[in-house]
């Protein structure tokens, strides 16, 4: 997820929120709403690490990080991507544009992956959606996870009380 570095450049206004003291219990707030944070995954890779958060409003879950200065959401897809990293998704084409490896770090929150994980990814871009990618996850072990990345707005982070963000 959080190897979108490159995403949409920098913004001049507001720095962006950081995710890296964000606990379970926590909240992220977006056009008003809040999402409470579920667990943090750290992943790694030779670029860095970086925190992913999982976040749930009612029956919603979803995932968000900060990529190249800009936080963006990730939700579950249930979408077949072709051996040759193409899919098609709301009537467009999306293909393979970058690959990588990644573990896991750390782990906070009740998930089902553990510190020292291990998983490959692609991005699937499409020339007619600038706003929007396909991340593909597999993990060691053979689990898939499909997702579409977009930016997201946030507005504040609420740290459980008594504890700073």
């Amino acid at each position: 997820m959080g190897w979108l570095n490159r995403l949409l450049g920098s913004r001049a206004s507001a720095p962006p929120p950081s995710f890296d003291t964000l606990e379970p219990g926590d909240e992220v707030w977006s056009a008003g709403q809040p999402w409470q944070v579920t667990a943090v995954l750290t992943y790694k890779n030779a670029e860095g690490t970086w925190p992913v958060v999982r976040i749930q409003q009612a029956l919603t879950t979803a995932w968000t990080s900060v990529e190249d200065d800009q936080p963006v959401r990730y939700d579950h897809l249930e979408l077949h991507v072709e051996a040759d990293g193409r899919a098609v998704w709301q009537g467009r084409t999306y293909s393979r544009q970058e690959v990588g490896t990644a573990s896991i770090e750390r782990v906070v929150g009740d998930v089902d992956a553990k510190a020292g994980d291990t998983l490959s990814y692609q991005v699937l871009r499409s020339p007619d959606d600038a706003l929007a990618w396909i991340s593909v996850e597999i993990w060691a072990g053979g689990f898939v996870e499909v997702s579409v990345g977009r930016p997201w707005p946030v507005d504040t982070l609420v740290a459980r009380r008594g504890r700073p963000t």
